[in-house]
């Protein structure tokens, strides 16, 4: 699957952004790494559970690095033969958390999002468990979905915010950069509100605007309609994962 000639650029935190870079360009494109959010680490512990829970969620490959060494000091992840069950959202997420040694993560088999996970046996079945959802903290509050759904299923949620993601301001000849790299065409990865509000602050201080994008692509309906409302003409949904985003983009320009 080649992507010669097609210019990316990728918003996402440093880490990420480097190894989604790398696979771009492994297919031929030109990938332009300008990440737009910074992520540090909480420190907390997590609260109301007095035993490691039935259930864990992951709902980030950050919620993985920086919650499984939390919850490892807090003895909260509890070995297979006790029967805990661990769910990541996105192969992504399943992955790192296979790497960081949990080798019984799942993964929803309907999608990357919490609805795809809600669909799962183990969610639909919730009534009487406890499950402890680790996430991030975001500006706009993150979506309360998970916890509410569970609580109505009869279950006990309980979330655990372990890092912190905010937005990254470009310096002027970053700003510069970005604003260039739209106008000769590039295509644009917004993993996220928060990113889409940090991408369309950054080109507003360089006298840009979403207007201008070629085409965002987005994992998933609720940040294309935050795009469309934000003056993106073009919008696609596609799987971000760094494993089916070339096969994502092939099947999008062919």
């Amino acid at each position: 699957m080649s992507l010669d000639g097609l210019s990316i650029v990728v918003t996402r935190p440093r880490e990420s952004a480097v190894a989604t870079s790398r696979a771009l360009i492994a297919a031929g494109a030109n990938a332009i790494p300008m990440p737009l959010l910074d992520i540090v680490a909480v420190d907390a512990a997590p609260s109301g559970l007095a035993r490691p829970p039935d259930v864990l969620v992951f709902v980030s490959r950050n919620a993985a690095t920086f919650g499984v060494p939390a919850l490892s000091a807090q003895r909260l992840i509890a070995n297979v033969a006790m029967g805990q069950i661990i769910y990541a959202i996105g192969s992504a997420t399943a992955n790192h958390l296979v790497s960081l040694g949990l080798t019984n993560t799942r993964s929803p088999v309907g999608g990357e999002d919490s609805e795809a996970l809600l669909a799962e046996p183990t969610f639909i079945q919730a009534a009487n468990k406890s499950f402890l959802i680790v996430k991030g903290e975001s500006e706009s509050g993150g979506r309360p979905l998970l916890v509410e759904t569970l609580a109505e299923r009869g279950a006990t949620a309980v979330e655990f915010v372990c890092y912190r993601r905010g937005p990254r301001q470009l310096n002027h000849a970053e700003g510069m950069a970005l604003q260039s790299a739209l106008a000769d065409g590039a295509f644009v990865l917004v993993g996220s509100v928060e990113t889409l509000e940090s991408l369309s602050t950054n080109l507003r201080a360089v006298g840009g605007n979403l207007a201008g994008v070629a085409h965002v692509l987005v994992p998933h309906s609720r940040v294309a309609e935050a795009a469309r409302q934000a003056g993106a003409a073009r919008v696609s949904v596609v799987s971000l994962e760094d494993n089916k985003l070339v096969d994502s983009l092939s099947k999008l320009i062919a």
